[in-house]
């Protein structure tokens, strides 16, 4: 029979001191050092594009940026933002001569148009011309920009961190102020400069489409021309005389089609505030012609000595563009306090 021990009752059950033990002790000490491994492990990380926090068991955990899928939340979500894509964590890509570029939908009076960050598309589709072109043909566009939301910034971040190995640089992208401006227009941008820098080099047109060029006319008097619809139109402001019953056919060119036209009077030197406002008052060629001898003579033309103009810069030179040259930015929106800047 196996032998009990008993415990005199007025001693009764101690609890075993902890702080006394050294194997507690030891425990502890290990404990207390994991955790302040884990914590600076978590400070060193705040420049990241992730947050860290450290969880119940010490250790630093990131929250990754992810789409929302629980249905739940999917149901919580304010279904009437125009970042409601954002807020889900959808992108997609468009290829662009040969640059894949990512775009954000933000959803504008019930339509979902197509966004791309002005810096994705300055780092590699704009870049091959961007530079090689004065500042000053910035001028004959007018892209109109958008500050980003807090959601659209966080998708931005993703697509750069996570999909494209920081290839759009090391900094954030942050609200208020970062930009992004409609797809349509990046992709007829990068055709506007393409014909610029090409037609200023070489007189060649990328993709054998003519965009615009000049007339000669009897060898003397020169005129700027821009295609629209497959026909040359003219500015009405080049002629005088008998244009009244011009005017009756003469139409408004606007937007990209006006900064073909521009583009060709800053090759031609023609003052600013001739071909300054957001449209211009043209006439066909054809309804031209109709108003000079038969004999007259109508040729194609290209300054020979157009290098000369200094809109092309020189590739050696220091001097870059400023980012967003190209865009009109949005009103200005004041900074929140205690903002700090962080890089990847």
């Amino acid at each position: 029979m196996a032998s009990v021990i008993s415990v005199p009752a007025n001693e009764g059950i101690s609890v075993k001191n902890e702080r006394d033990d050294p194997e507690i002790n030891a425990m502890a000490l290990k404990m207390k050092e994991n955790f302040q491994k884990s914590a600076s492990a978590a400070a060193k990380q705040l420049n990241s594009p992730a947050n860290v926090y450290i969880n119940r068991a010490g250790r630093a955990v990131a929250l990754a940026i992810a789409p929302i899928t629980q249905k739940n939340n999917q149901d919580k979500l304010p279904k009437d933002s125009e970042d409601i894509n954002s807020i889900k964590g959808k992108f997609s890509w468009k290829s662009i001569a040969g640059f894949y570029v990512p775009y954000i939908i933000r959803v504008i009076n019930g339509e979902e148009l197509k966004f791309v960050s002005v810096r994705m598309a300055e780092t590699q589709l704009l870049s091959k011309y961007l530079h090689y072109l004065h500042a000053d043909i910035y001028t004959c566009t007018s892209v109109r920009s958008h500050f980003i939301t807090d959601s659209e910034a966080k998708v931005l971040n993703d697509i750069n961190i996570k999909h494209c190995d920081a290839v759009y640089g090391k900094d954030m992208f942050y609200s208020n102020k970062d930009y992004i401006v409609r797809l349509e227009d990046v992709h007829e941008f990068y055709t506007f400069i393409e014909v610029c820098y090409k037609k200023l080099l070489c007189n060649i047109t990328p993709g054998r489409k003519e965009k615009c060029g000049f007339i000669r006319i009897n060898s003397e008097s020169v005129v700027p021309y821009c295609i629209k619809d497959g026909q040359k139109y003219v500015p009405l402001f080049y002629f005088e005389g008998e244009t009244e019953n011009l005017r009756h056919r003469a139409v408004k060119l606007e937007n990209w089609n006006l900064a073909y036209l521009k583009f060709c009077c800053k090759v031609q030197g023609i003052r600013n505030e001739l071909f300054a406002s957001d449209s211009c008052t043209v006439t066909s060629l054809d309804d031209i012609k109709n108003y000079f001898p038969p004999e007259t003579n109508f040729e194609e033309y290209w300054p020979a000595k157009v290098v000369d103009t200094q809109l092309l810069t020189n590739q050696k030179s220091p001097h870059v563009n400023p980012p967003g040259a190209w865009i009109r930015a949005p009103p200005e929106v004041p900074a929140p306090e205690n903002t700090i800047s962080n890089s990847l």
